[in-house]
């Protein structure tokens, strides 16, 4: 079989074109590329040898149509150039693509307007399902947006309601134990470093924290938690503006993106070294750390983990349909102690 591929690359390749380049039918073509009907192993190899000559590419959109699946995932981050968003989109391409799916990205930079549009347009190009995390949380609008949307959807991290496949992070005991922690070195003034109430992980955090305390029986300074928006805010103010108190805070917890670098910066700039004048426990995947020196103690997430578990969630979802109650999974967080911490001197 001879093929010219002379304007394979200038226009687009038709089915018919490969079914006339092998020799066979246009319903025989379609046997050999969807997997369905019996063909002989001589009329596949003709199919294939003149898909690769001529550089064939089906068409995703009809070929969804007729399959009933486009076979690509719609996914929604608020901020993809932090680092936690990218280490979950990575885990989450990674997963799906083991089952031949593509993952597209929107990243809806936290506007409510944004996150409207890419779930209609997420919708509208027959995506099969969406994996969603917002920052929008607890706004009706943000609800209804999800509410209304057609088509499969599983939130990551969020309190969005028992009627989407959820998978969380359990914040609240991994602070506590974290605090708990840095009680037994003698520490009591304690910084924590979170986004705020707006969102699950912020609140999640602070309760932790609250518990530890009470449970304790010791008094909560409210200034030491620091609602940390680094779109808005820096931490190395606040955490400035702590240590000129004559009380100075002892040790730290802290999301390791900038959050806690700044807050850092501030500290070595007061002439204070970690571990020996300040502990630090940051929160964070290992990769987030790897280079820091002392090697930070953590409070870490498995983000691939949990990228995982959410893609799983939604490829069982789309193979079990709307019948099967919503699932609920919540992963924990594992304190591992490093050489950031230390003793509090002055305890």
């Amino acid at each position: 079989m001879k093929i010219n591929k002379s304007n394979s690359v200038l226009q687009k390749v038709s089915v018919r074109e490969v079914a006339a380049a092998a020799g066979v039918s246009i319903g025989s073509v379609s046997r050999v590329l969807n997997g369905n009907g019996y063909v002989s192993a001589d009329l596949s190899a003709r199919v294939l040898r003149a898909v690769e000559q001529l550089g064939y590419h089906p068409n995703a959109n009809a070929r969804g149509l007729r399959m009933g699946t486009s076979k690509t995932i719609g996914c929604l981050v608020p901020d993809i150039s932090n680092p936690l968003y990218a280490s979950y989109v990575s885990g989450l391409e990674a997963r799906l693509q083991e089952d031949g799916y593509m993952l597209l990205l929107g990243s809806t930079r936290g506007l409510l307007a944004r996150e409207r549009e890419l779930i209609k347009l997420f919708e509208s190009r027959g995506m099969d399902g969406i994996i969603a995390t917002t920052v929008n949380e607890g706004r009706s609008e943000s609800e209804e947006t999800f509410a209304r949307c057609k088509i499969p959807v599983v939130i990551i991290d969020r309190d969005m309601g028992s009627r989407y496949d959820t998978v969380l992070l359990d914040h609240r005991n991994g602070i506590r134990h974290a605090v708990e922690y840095l009680f037994s070195l003698g520490h009591e003034r304690i910084v924590l470093l979170t986004p705020g109430t707006e969102i699950r992980p912020g609140r999640e955090r602070i309760a932790g924290y609250k518990e530890a305390y009470q449970a304790a029986g010791r008094k909560i300074d409210p200034k030491l938690i620091i609602g940390a928006n680094p779109r808005l805010t820096s931490s190395y103010d606040d955490m400035k503006a702590l240590l000129s108190k004559p009380r100075r805070p002892t040790a730290i917890i802290g999301l390791s993106t900038h959050v806690l670098s700044d807050a850092t910066r501030a500290v070595y700039e007061q002439g204070l070294a970690i571990p020996a004048d300040m502990s630090v426990i940051a929160i964070g995947t290992a990769d987030s750390v790897g280079f820091a020196n002392p090697p930070l103690t953590m409070l870490r997430l498995d983000i691939d983990a949990h990228a995982r578990t959410a893609a799983e969630l939604l490829l069982e979802r789309l193979r079990v349909g709307p019948q099967v109650p919503p699932r609920h999974i919540t992963k924990s967080i594992d304190l591992v102690i490093a050489g950031s911490c230390a003793s509090n001197k002055s305890s």
